[in-house]
């Protein structure tokens, strides 16, 4: 897992390697990386973490099968 902005946000972002640096200048952003992860195995990672309570959640993961 790689940490992005754990300072608070309005806004949530989870993804795969794609995501890695997107938006770091923007505090009202919390990022959660996890390289190579899959759409399936997204949710069985993160039920178990304190992501905090987002307005909006982005999900970008498996964009290299589309």
């Amino acid at each position: 897992m790689v940490p992005g902005d754990r300072n608070g946000g309005d806004c949530l972002m989870l993804g795969d390697s794609i995501i890695r640096n997107v938006g770091t200048e923007y505090s009202s952003m919390k990022f959660e990386c996890f390289p190579g992860i899959r759409a399936g195995q997204l949710h069985r990672v993160t039920e178990n973490m304190d992501l905090g309570i987002p307005d909006t959640v982005v999900i970008h993961v498996d964009t290299h099968d589309i």
